[in-house]
């Protein structure tokens, strides 16, 4: 039950009626009368002050601690000190909508219903004044209901926004699935295109090859340049027919359909042996070649390495200017393999070093970077990386790294 005592240090109760809403504007006066009317009450923490359904006869005055109003176990806030609850209890005697619990011990004034109507039996004005309070919060919630509203209506438009963006991106997402399925079935028609195409080569290969593998066997019957030409020539089909045999393919890669074999390879062996097929080349241009390679093995795919150091040396040799220089580095550094080439040409602009591996396409022509985009893809493929140094002086560095390096050559 509520217990009444006297507080040992009890506010001004009319100071305390003031500021609150209710009596904001009563004149001081009527506020003294009032505040004789008030009656102190201290209730325990959990103690239930207003329950729900029950006849409101009484106004209360938070004066000090705190409570919670609530439905059953739902809270629908939490009022502190000079908070005011049951004030409508003052003019009607309706049922209360909402149960008030103490959250701790709490110091309140209460103001019964029945003191109310005896004051303002002699004092309506004091009617008057709280019917202006009232009106004026009245409006300020109508006010506030109106941008609600407004707040209503706009958020359902934004929603409607919301539901007509994610339409279309479903549609966008099935259409780009469906061009994908196309893309998809379209990359494996090119696929078995170029698997007709390369099947193709075969036998013009092998009757090639058997040809040189002839002149080779009547060696003797040539003079040296001539049997150094053969030597090339049939070198550069031997790695044609094992890049057919591996089916090399770059669109196969990046379909990821492609399983590399990767074997130890010795990398200065392979490196002189392409060497040895650009003798002519160089020699017709007058170039120096720097060879600095340590002899060194990796496992890697030799079809691949061999391809990306002739797209190299070709293209060191191409934009190298006559009688310049071209210098080949093979050694390790940091547990991995590098390789390195420089050529004494005209260099890469910056503006375009960005995109000096991209293949790119003009009409249905493909620009010179071709050889530099497979160079790319290959190492890519094999777990590799390749950049193009920028340098003070003019000429071109390509750098090739990998991490697959074999220190002991006896590695299997």
């Amino acid at each position: 039950m509520e217990k009444s005592k006297e507080s040992p240090q009890i506010p001004n109760k009319r100071e305390v009626l003031k500021n609150t809403f209710i009596f904001s504007e009563t004149d001081d006066n009527l506020l003294e009368e009032i505040s004789r009317a008030l009656k102190e009450l201290n209730i325990i923490k959990e103690k239930t002050i207003i329950k729900k359904g029950d006849i409101g006869k009484a106004m209360y005055i938070i004066v000090k601690g705190k409570v919670r109003v609530h439905d059953g176990n739902h809270i629908l806030s939490r009022l502190g000190q000079g908070a005011v609850f049951g004030e409508y209890s003052l003019i009607d005697e309706e049922t209360r909508s909402a149960s008030v619990t103490a959250d701790e011990a709490v110091f309140l004034y209460k103001l019964e219903q029945e003191d109310f109507y005896s004051i303002t039996a002699k004092n309506p004005l004091i009617i008057k004044d709280i019917l202006k309070v009232l009106i004026s919060r009245m409006r300020s919630m109508n006010i506030l209901e109106e941008k609600l509203a407004k707040n209503y209506i706009r958020i359902i438009k934004q929603k409607q926004e919301i539901e007509e963006q994610n339409l279309n991106i479903k549609k966008q997402k099935q259409q780009l699935e469906e061009q994908n399925f196309d893309l998809i079935n379209l990359n494996e028609e090119k696929n078995h295109l170029i698997s007709v195409v390369v099947h193709g080569f075969r036998n013009p290969l092998t009757s090639s090859l058997c040809l040189t593998e002839l002149l080779k066997s009547d060696f003797e019957n040539f003079n040296k340049e001539q049997q150094e030409s053969i030597e090339v020539i049939n070198n550069s089909l031997h790695r044609m027919n094992k890049m057919i045999n591996e089916f090399l393919d770059v669109n196969k890669i990046e379909s990821k359909k492609f399983k590399l074999k990767l074997e130890k390879i010795n990398l200065s062996k392979s490196i002189k042996q392409i060497h040895k097929n650009f003798i002519h080349l160089i020699e017709k241009k007058d170039l120096q070649f720097e060879l600095k390679i340590k002899p060194l093995f990796a496992k890697l795919n030799e079809v691949f390495f061999v391809q990306i150091i002739d797209n190299l040396i070709t293209n060191a040799i191409r934009f190298s200017p006559q009688s310049g220089k071209i210098s080949i580095k093979l050694f390790p550094k940091n547990d991995n393999i590098r390789f390195e080439i420089r050529d004494e040409g005209p260099g890469v602009p910056k503006n375009k070093q960005n995109d000096i591996f991209c293949e790119q396409h003009q009409g249905d022509k493909k620009k010179k970077n071709l050889g530099l985009s497979i160079v790319k893809k290959y190492v890519t493929a094999m777990n590799g990386k390749v950049w193009y140094e920028i340098t003070e002086e003019k000429g071109s560095t390509f750098v090739v790294e990998f991490k697959s390096f074999i220190d002991n050559p006896d590695y299997e």
